[in-house]
């Protein structure tokens, strides 16, 4: 079953002063594993006793495209030895955003999405908004990335960027169900603002019953009207309630 995790991206300035104490913040508060955006200088070894010590299991991380073309056995070495088996693309520069650039991302995703089978680690992608943009040959960008890789690279889609790329978050759910095995949790105000789980637009129940190959379902927020502890709090416990019923069914 779903699994819950904290995007440390969320909490940036906590963990470059104290990766460990943001690792142990996510614990605290419920969540089940962590998702990584880079690792502060620390070596794969001691990342790994952070996690066996607080008991979470890593729910994946976010490595630049250059970290799985350029430096793919460097990356993938570090993920196996913490014992993380997902490695998404977060962001492209946008040299690739367009139709062109996007078969051309897809090459090297597949490419990776091959080689990394022996570390047993999948490759994914992350959006934001532009991939969500209609090109001359009427496709969104996105759709063009899914249908020129390999059906073994998950596509993490981020609901909030999914929302604000003008698209039905749920339908694009549906439409790549058998890819998602990590998603981005992110609720969205009506002011187009990101907030707290539960509290927003998006409805998390339904994208949740659309796959059974979900793994991991990721908090990431990014903006707060808050102290950040207490709004992910809120979050993880309403994430936690609908999983634990999603069980319970």
């Amino acid at each position: 079953m779903p699994k819950a995790a904290l995007q440390l991206y969320s909490i940036k300035d906590i963990a470059e002063q104290d990766f460990y104490h943001a690792m142990h913040i996510a614990k605290q508060v419920g969540f089940d594993g962590v998702e990584f955006a880079g690792f502060y200088g620390k070596e794969a070894i001691e990342t790994k006793k952070y996690l066996d010590d607080l008991g979470l299991l890593p729910a994946g991380s976010h490595s630049g495209l250059n970290a799985v073309v350029d430096k793919f056995h460097e990356t993938m070495e570090y993920n196996s030895v913490i014992g993380n088996k997902y490695v998404a693309v977060p962001y492209l520069s946008e040299q690739f955003h367009s139709a062109d650039g996007m078969k051309t991302v897809a090459e090297y995703l597949n490419i990776a999405s091959e080689n990394a089978k022996k570390y047993g680690i999948k490759i994914g992608y992350h959006n934001h908004a532009f991939e969500f943009t209609v090109i001359d040959e009427g496709k969104r960008l996105f759709d063009i990335l899914a249908e020129n890789t390999v059906k073994d690279i998950f596509l993490q889609i981020d609901t909030l960027w999914a929302v604000k790329g003008g698209v039905d978050v749920l339908e694009y759910c549906k439409k790549y169900k058998d890819r998602l095995d990590t998603l981005h949790f992110k609720d969205i105000s009506e002011e187009g603002k990101d907030t707290e789980l539960g509290r927003g637009l998006i409805d998390f129940v339904s994208i949740l019953n659309v796959s059974d190959v979900i793994d991991w379902c990721i908090l990431e927020q990014e903006q707060f009207d808050m102290p950040k502890e207490k709004s992910i709090a809120i979050s993880c416990a309403y994430l936690k309630g609908i999983l634990d019923a999603k069980i319970a069914v």
